[in-house]
């Protein structure tokens, strides 16, 4: 009876017990259910930041990609005319447009029958048009031509890029005052020994008031109205801005190696 009343003792101290557990348990599952939600929203927000991160330095590298694309393939800002190593010469004109005049369409219907024509009686892709835009009151036309000899004949100035020897050849007189380009700067014009200082260098011989670009290093600029760019450009204006007026310029320069 004792061990009876005993037993049904230790049943009654274990059925008073499991309301206890229970809300025990309900207490830990909600305490692990909050901390799961903390952990979600902390995952959350790493998300967010590791996103909002990664979508500016997208932002970032297109942005310098269109800009580096733009600076390849975009228009001067002036006229310039390049001396390719492989002889050819690409010129980027820089004009006024009025737009109350013709169209960009006429525009370029026009350079594109002046370009055909020439063609035809100099020879195919002669000339080449690689561009052509209008922005504001400016138009961009971006021309290729096979050699100097070609652009001096489609535009009548005066242009030649081979060696000194064959320069002399033409008949081109060297007997005027150089300046020596060192460091960047230009030297005091003076007379050279042109036979012996232009020895087997190149020349780019031009005739119009533009910025000239040669593939290798100037070494010698005639004197007449150049500013020095850049260790292989200059730039060709009159000091009274009248575009009317030339100079014939000689540019001595040695091949990049």
């Amino acid at each position: 009876m004792t061990e009876s009343r005993s037993g049904a003792g230790m049943r009654s101290r274990n059925n008073a017990a499991r309301p206890r557990q229970k809300v025990a348990s309900k207490e830990l599952q909600q305490a692990r259910r909050r901390k799961r939600q903390r952990e979600v929203m902390r995952n959350r927000i790493i998300f967010g930041a590791v996103v909002a991160i990664v979508a500016a330095l997208i932002i970032l590298l297109v942005t310098k990609l269109a800009g580096f694309v733009s600076n390849a393939g975009g228009a001067s800002d002036t006229s310039t005319l390049t001396f390719k190593e492989d002889g050819k010469v690409v010129f980027e004109e820089v004009t006024d447009f009025d737009t109350g005049t013709y169209s960009k369409s006429e525009l370029k219907s026009y350079t594109k029958d002046l370009i055909d024509s020439f063609n035809e009686t100099y020879g195919d892709e002669a000339i080449s048009l690689n561009k052509l835009s209008v922005r504001g009151d400016k138009a961009y036309i971006k021309t290729t031509y096979k050699d100097a000899e070609c652009y001096s004949s489609f535009t009548s100035y005066d242009t030649l890029d081979t060696t000194y020897e064959q320069a002399i050849e033409a008949g081109y007189d060297f007997n005027t005052l150089f300046s020596s380009v060192n460091d960047g700067t230009l030297g005091e014009p003076q007379l050279v020994n042109a036979d012996t200082v232009f020895a087997g260098a190149n020349v780019a011989i031009v005739n119009e008031n533009v910025t000239v670009k040669v593939p290798g290093t100037i070494t010698y600029v005639s004197n007449a109205n150049v500013e020095l760019s850049g260790k292989d450009t200059v730039t060709i204006s009159q000091a009274d801005d009248n575009e009317d007026a030339t100079d014939l310029v000689f540019i001595i320069y040695t091949l990049q190696k």
